[in-house]
């Protein structure tokens, strides 16, 4: 029995090699036989479906590679949505080969500066504290927009390795202005005290506030789970429901879904992004690979102190799931939602930065549409339209 064994995790792995190296295979043919920047871009999202580190690294290098700007900054994208740490070393090596970008604008480099963002982008989605001392360095520049999506990462990445650039660069970026003397770095300002505060869970604001602070734990941070500052992670922006079983590839098109716990296995939940269990034990859903749990609002308090890493869902009600990251919400009249309700999710919204997840039941496209322009209007929501009220099936 035990030689079965062996010889069957011995031939799994090989399968698993004998795949993704057929799926390169593939990817190579696709993009050079496409014929638009689109094709390349659907080949891209292909391959990056499999989450595989061989995957990532192909990408890195057309990133750095002689396509379209839009393919480049798809790549970097899909590098970051794969989400193996090992592939952000070669995102910043090629951020590091930017040379003048890094340190302004040149009008005649606008791909790369438009990619370097994006990898940038990317790095910070993979969470890569190795990338934290070249990212701190790059804050010293008049590259204002890269910049910005340096310290965007950084406030993913929350490493305190970063505090002293960070606290810089919060203090240069709130300077007044003079007559005639224009702050570049004024734009950052949002970016800094967001940064600060995700890394730190602390609510200060000033630059004087902040130094004050930093002084008094004598430079020594202790990061709190990310999880429990509220919100979802920033790269969250579409979510899906589905009560069947299957469908992993179109899952993993998702950030983040709400799942059935019964109908997947923990390999299986292990190639999604941010699994959440639907119904339950909480206990049982992390144990098995869940990034977390739909509870009832009362709960969602005790359940953090518990679960200080786990993403909380809480039905409905927001004012009562102050400790929830998000709240779900499947009784909104779609054309005509309650104004009331609207604004009890936006209070819950500005109090505790949680995200509304809004779901509908419908099969007309008319409807998905008017879902996306009640998402556009009210940004602290997210909406998804299921085809059945039992999310037997996935919308496109």
């Amino acid at each position: 029995m035990k030689t079965a064994l062996l010889a069957l995790l011995i031939v799994l792995p090989a399968q698993e090699k004998d795949d993704i190296d057929a799926k390169l295979k593939d990817f190579a043919d696709a993009m050079k036989a496409a014929k638009s920047e689109g094709e390349q871009i659907k080949a891209i999202d292909a391959l990056a479906a499999t989450r595989a580190l061989k995957a990532a690294t192909k990408l890195v290098q057309v990133v750095g590679g002689p396509y379209p700007e839009a393919v480049r900054i798809a790549a970097a994208d899909a590098v970051g949505k794969i989400g193996d740490v090992r592939a952000g070393a070669g995102l910043m090596a090629f951020v590091g080969s930017l040379g003048p970008v890094l340190k302004s604008e040149v009008p005649s480099r606008v791909a790369d500066q438009k990619v370097g963002e994006a990898a940038v982008r990317a790095v910070g989605t993979l969470r890569d504290k190795s990338a934290t001392k070249q990212l701190s360095g790059m804050t010293i520049s008049a590259n204002v927009p890269l910049m910005g999506e340096v310290v965007r990462a950084l406030g993913k990445i929350r490493d305190p390795q970063c505090m002293d650039a960070l606290l810089k660069l919060h203090y240069a970026a709130n300077a007044p202005e003079g007559v005639g003397a224009q702050n570049i770095r004024k734009p950052l300002a949002p970016d800094t005290l967001a940064a600060l505060r995700r890394i730190t869970g602390e609510k200060l604001t000033t630059p004087d506030e902040w130094n004050k602070w930093y002084r008094s734990v004598g430079g020594k941070v202790a990061v709190p789970a990310e999880e429990s500052l509220g919100g979802l992670p920033p790269e969250v922006l579409r979510f899906a429901v589905y009560g069947g079983k299957g469908e992993v590839a179109t899952l993993r098109k998702f950030d983040l879904v709400l799942l059935n716990p019964d109908n997947y296995s923990k390999d299986e939940l292990s190639t999604l992004f941010r699994p959440v269990a639907l119904t339950g034990d909480p206990k049982a859903a992390m144990d098995k690979g869940f990034a977390g749990f739909v509870c009832d609002p009362e709960q969602a308090a005790d359940l953090r102190k518990k679960f200080p890493r786990a993403l909380i869902v809480a039905r409905g009600a927001g004012k009562k799931a102050p400790a929830a990251n998000a709240i779900l919400v499947e009784d909104l009249d779609l054309k005509k939602p309650d104004e009331k309700a609207l604004e009890e999710l936006k209070d819950a919204s500005s109090r505790n930065d949680t995200v509304t997840l809004a779901v509908f039941v419908s099969d007309k496209k008319d409807d998905q549409q008017a879902a996306a322009a009640l998402a556009k209007k009210h940004a602290y929501m997210l909406v998804y339209v299921s085809p059945d009220k039992d999310h037997s099936a996935l919308s496109p």
